[in-house]
Parts: C-alpha cells; sequence; structure tokens
C-alpha cells in the first residue's frame, strides 16, 4: 500500500501546528500557576526524566515540557518530509526550515527561562518565540493545504 506523502506530510504538520497552540495554552497555566520553577533543572526535572507527578505544580510544568517536545517532534519531521518529499517545493521546505530555526531558538530560550530563574525579558522572550513559532507552524499548515506547486522548467 503506498503512502499518500502529500496527505501524510499535511497531518504531521497540522498536527505541529495544534501542539504549537497547546503548548503556549500550557504554558500560560504554568504561568498562571506559578509553576514556571516547579522543574528547576532542564532538560530533567529534578534530575529525573519522569519526575513525581502528584505535585500539581511539577505535573503542570512537566506536561508543558512533554507538549513542546511533542511540537518538536512533528516539527523536525515535518521539516526532514518536507526535505526528502517535497525539496522542489521551495515554499515548503523554506517555511519547514524557518520555523524549525524559530523552534530551536525558542528551546534554547525555554531552558534559560529555567537557569535564569524566570527572568522577565528572558520569560517575555520565551514567549514571543513561542508565539512566532505557532505563527509558522500555522503558516506551514496552511501552504500544505494548498494544491502542489508546479516544477519550474530548468533553464538552459
Amino acid at each position: 500500500m503506498a503512502v499518500d506523502r502529500r496527505r501524510f506530510f499535511r497531518v504531521v504538520v497540522i498536527f505541529a501546528a495544534v501542539f504549537a497552540y497547546s503548548t503556549i495554552v500550557v504554558g500560560g497555566t504554568v504561568r498562571s500557576m506559578g509553576a514556571g520553577l516547579a522543574c528547576p533543572d532542564w532538560p530533567l526535572c529534578h534530575g529525573a526524566i519522569v519526575p513525581n507527578l502528584a505535585d500539581p505544580h511539577i505535573a503542570i510544568e512537566y506536561t508543558h515540557r512533554l507538549v513542546a517536545a511533542l511540537t518538536s517532534l512533528f516539527l523536525f519531521v515535518g521539516m526532514v518530509l518536507a526535505l526528502l518529499w517535497f525539496r522542489h517545493e521551495v515554499r515548503l521546505v523554506t517555511l519547514s526550515v524557518m520555523t524549525v530555526s524559530v523552534l530551536v531558538t525558542q528551546v534554547t530560550v525555554g531552558a534559560l527561562t529555567i537557569t535564569s530563574r524566570l527572568d522577565p525579558l528572558v520569560v517575555t522572550t520565551h514567549l514571543a518565540l513561542g508565539t512566532a513559532t505557532f505563527g509558522f507552524s500555522l503558516i506551514l499548515a496552511i501552504v500544505s493545504l494548498w494544491p502542489a506547486a508546479a516544477p519550474t522548467p530548468m533553464s538552459g
């Protein structure tokens, strides 16, 4: 059975956009609960891959990290698929690479958010980059729904 590559790519990047939005929502919950330092280290939480989730502050901060990890996974997979399957469609490749570039910056600033002990400038930058990651992923998802771009003839 052949895989419909375009449909699979669309599903991946739509999931990426949904998880990017969800990361912002859960991040807002972390902030409103005052749980930003419930996991005082990064990438682990209290030195563990899976911390004690009985504490609601740890549970919500850990959920934020898990949803962000899913966002990262879907965006990286989308970029790899764009590079492998749709390299002739410059708009998909460019948007995928740009989105992952913003994401990498976002993840770095997310780590700094913890190590800076919630410095307000770093927290604000983290939110701004999260919003940019969502915006780029949403644009990528929308563009993936457009008909395939016709290949341009090579000029000789």
